[in-house]
């Protein structure tokens, strides 16, 4: 999963919408299961008119982080929480409808779960949390999640995970750091097979501070950071490096003569889709950020975007919004759900997208767009 994000642009535990979900279905009251599928219409539910959610078959409760393949979009990755120092590793073949145990990995809760786009062998898992100052470490397996190594970073002080995202095969962390660099972002590259590399110099980055980290990507060699100062006027910051930090070009935050930030991206990197400040509107681009094109609201449109995703391959967007989420085909907008989801991937089908959320009973569920 190229990891799990919030309103705030942080990447967001898996499980950790469970409770939430849980505790809106016992209000609502309109879920119910028969022979694994989820049917709410059959509650008097309108919008939309028919959803049939379906059980993932081999998962257990407590699946902390889901991540898809961007060069196998068969191939999926599940973490199960088994206690606090060990997580089963789950791999599908089937866009996730069944699952079977790959392996286990030793050490903190895996919280995050992200894929290599270039190598659907290539998985990440780690922890958001920088608890003490030194060495962060996390792992990373090259073989389906059978073995597993541990790869490192030391940071200054304490602090947390608030991005991650990959150029090609350069695994990409930011972390809000604590303590004496309060409001500023580390950002880390991880390449393949080397040593991680700070891009940042004690929490600022081309001389910056950047309080609130939005979106880690990159492609071609090159590595985009953007992020805003956190406030209400944001003020949106976008840099650029091929040489790991060495060198900067500042990114343009205005699209069409209105402020946007980049708030998601395809595995990729070849598709972007940006926010405008006041989580109104949309802009896609489809070359890796180098042209735009604005997506207005309409009629059916949401009104305040909290979240957005785009599937890998198929690049569908979908956006997530307090009342459930939208799809975008075409620059119409359609409600997809009215559930909260989590994580989206691809199912096989043009332009269309998988859906995946927690039931009442913390189990993993999908549905097709």
């Amino acid at each position: 999963m190229r990891g799990l994000k919030t309103t705030e642009g942080k990447k967001t535990p898996f499980a950790l919408l469970a409770p939430i979900l849980i505790i809106a279905i016992a209000v609502l009251g309109i879920i119910f299961f028969t022979h694994a599928s989820y049917n709410p219409a059959a509650q008097g539910q309108t919008s939309p008119t028919t959803e049939s959610w379906t059980l993932a078959k081999g998962l257990p409760s407590q699946v902390t982080g889901l991540a898809f393949s961007a060069a196998d979009p068969t191939r999926g990755y599940a973490a199960a929480f088994v206690n606090k120092q060990t997580q089963n590793i789950y791999t599908t073949t089937d866009y996730g409808a069944t699952w079977r145990q790959a392996g286990t990995v030793q050490g903190p809760v895996g919280d995050i779960l992200s894929t290599d786009p270039l190598d659907s062998q290539d998985v990440v898992i780690l922890t958001v949390y920088a608890p003490a100052p030194g060495a962060y470490t996390f792992q990373r397996s090259f073989d389906g999640g059978q073995t597993w190594s541990s790869q490192t970073t030391d940071l200054t002080t304490t602090g947390e995970i608030s991005q991650t995202g990959w150029s090609d095969s350069t695994f990409l962390v930011g972390f809000q750091l604590d303590g004496q660099l309060q409001g500023s972002s580390a950002v880390v590259a991880f390449p393949k097979g080397q040593p991680s590399v700070h891009l940042d110099v004690n929490g600022k980055i081309n001389g910056t501070a950047i309080p609130h980290l939005r979106l880690l990507t990159g492609r071609h060699g090159k590595i985009a950071v953007w992020g805003d100062a956190g406030t209400t006027s944001q003020n949106p910051v976008g840099v650029a490096t091929t040489d790991f930090g060495g060198h900067w070009t500042s990114l343009p935050s205005t699209i069409q003569g209105t402020q946007f930030i980049p708030a998601a991206a395809s595995a990729d990197g070849s598709v972007v889709v940006a926010t405008s400040t006041d989580n109104t509107k949309i802009a896609v681009s489809s070359d890796g950020g180098d042209t735009w094109g604005t997506q207005p609201p309409s009629a059916s449109a949401p009104s305040r975007i909290t979240d957005v995703f785009i599937t890998a391959t198929s690049k569908a967007v979908i956006i997530a919004c307090s009342d459930g989420a939208y799809t975008l085909r075409n620059g119409a907008w359609g409600k997809v759900t009215s559930k909260q989801i989590a994580f989206v991937s691809d199912n096989g089908l043009q332009h269309a997208a998988r859906l995946w959320a927690y039931d009442s009973k913390g189990l993993v569920i999908w549905l097709d767009d």
